[in-house]
């Protein structure tokens, strides 16, 4: 069986949280982005939603200066701790960082300044009680600015996943890989939807796009960020007494587009939503 079919890891071991960086490759382009829609000001208060290892949370806190007070939420105990790490090695007295979940905000009403979020409301388990929580603890005229990816993100896979199920007659297993990508990924109006249903009004959605390229398809899917956070959800997907013969497969189709086109080449489209209440 191939070796990344069988890789595993602990995403609470010390070693590998130490191998994270604060502002992966995969959420630098969304995180620039977002860098560029907030409005800047002194004396305000911030939150971040989903602070992961740091970004966008202690960025943002030290653009606004001293005069700010930034806030961060992330339910993944590691990564507070390793946030708590850099709040002392750096010397920061503008940030707390807070573990729990953005469902339900341990603050005042109408506190915040501004709120972020950089990738992390598609991974909120409902985003509709965390919009109404943003939208209870924000200032009136406050900017909520999040990133997040889209439906059709490294699309160019999903249909030849979806071709190699349906070659084995696994049509089951298709409607769960769409379920997987509706959880992680929600269709760009049933957003908008919930955050006017919340009460915020949207002043631009911002699409953009990149690419993640590949010489083949045994170096995707060796690829740390995929093998690490990624392939698991796939693997789950595939009954595992067909997981070798479904890869193999998908791993040939994949090869045939590199051979033909020189390369693999992923979608992942993004929005920026820049929202006021």
């Amino acid at each position: 069986m191939k070796d990344y079919l069988n890789y595993t890891f602990d995403q609470n071991d010390p070693e590998f949280i130490s191998t994270q960086d604060e502002l992966p490759l995969w959420s630098a382009p969304f995180g620039f982005k977002l860098l560029d829609t907030i409005k800047l000001k002194k004396n305000i208060n911030v939150l971040d939603i989903g602070s992961g290892f740091g970004f966008p949370l202690i960025e943002v806190s030290q653009r606004l200066g001293n005069s700010c007070k930034a806030f961060g939420i992330d339910p993944w105990k590691p990564a507070v701790e390793r946030i708590e790490l850099k709040i002392k090695k750096y010397a920061l007295s503008n940030i707390k960082i807070i573990e729990g979940a953005a469902g339900d905000l341990p603050f005042n009403n109408s506190y915040f300044d501004l709120i972020v979020s950089n990738n992390g409301i598609n991974n909120v388990a409902d985003m509709e009680k965390v919009f109404a929580e943003c939208y209870r603890t924000i200032k009136r005229d406050g900017q909520f600015v999040f990133t997040l990816n889209l439906k059709k993100t490294m699309i160019e896979f999903y249909n030849i996943f979806e071709e190699i199920l349906r070659e084995f007659n696994l049509l089951n297993e298709i409607d769960l890989m769409h379920r997987h990508i509706y959880h992680k990924r929600k269709p760009e109006e049933e957003i908008v939807d919930k955050l006017q249903n919340a009460g915020f009004v949207i002043n631009s959605v911002i699409c953009h796009s990149f690419h993640y390229r590949f010489a083949d398809a045994s170096a995707m899917f060796n690829y740390p960020m995929i093998k690490c956070w990624m392939l698991p959800s796939w693997i789950e997907i595939v009954p595992e007494d067909k997981r070798e013969k479904i890869f193999n497969r998908i791993e040939e189709e994949l090869n045939i587009i590199a051979k033909e086109k020189g390369e693999i080449k992923l979608t992942v489209p993004f929005a920026v939503f820049d929202c006021t209440k």
